[in-house]
């Protein structure tokens, strides 16, 4: 997995208005089929494993906010993974996924919808290839409920994915944010 090119995004109704942030330093194994020549690979599957000290809504006080035991209590619960449990193809580059969410200490189930791209090369010669999932969530299933009366329960979020073959050393990769 390609970090720099890689985050978990999410949205969340607070008050009258959408707050949108992201985790990012994402890292973990994706799993493709052989392609023969002129076919694309298949996705069979991927781990993602982030920091949810990663955290950022481009408010600082926002972020140590959220980052303390009010919501996600990143000392308690430093690592959050996404790990591909089902997927069934359904059309051209779209899947139908299941996947276990592991955030704040609580893993749940989580279906998602998914889209592929490629394989490319890059200005560089690397080949790769992305997937982006996107799906809801209630944050209050992984027991994060601080303030309901203010904050959705009703999180929408997106897995972005970008891969490259195993065999590309991670400093040809450049650094995530």
């Amino acid at each position: 997995m390609d970090p720099a090119h890689s985050s978990v995004e999410f949205s969340v109704r607070y008050l009258v208005s959408t707050v949108h942030a992201r985790f990012t330093g994402l890292h973990g194994p994706v799993a493709l089929s052989d392609a023969m020549e002129g076919e694309k690979p298949e996705l069979l599957g991927f781990e993602v494993t982030f920091d949810a000290d990663s955290f950022g809504s481009g408010n600082s006080l926002r972020d140590q906010h959220i980052k303390g035991p009010d919501f996600l209590d990143t000392a308690t619960h430093p690592g959050a993974t996404v790990r591909v449990v089902s997927l069934v193809k359904d059309v051209a580059d779209q899947y139908l996924m299941t996947v276990e969410l592991t955030l704040h200490g609580q893993t749940r189930t989580v279906d998602l919808v998914t889209n592929t791209a490629g394989p490319v090369k890059d200005a560089f010669g690397v080949l790769r290839v992305g997937a982006t999932a996107t799906g809801r969530l209630k944050r209050s299933d992984f027991g994060v409920t601080a303030y309901q009366d203010f904050i959705s329960d009703d999180v929408a979020f997106t897995v972005n994915v970008q891969a490259v073959p195993a065999s590309v050393p991670d400093d040809q990769l450049p650094p995530a944010e």
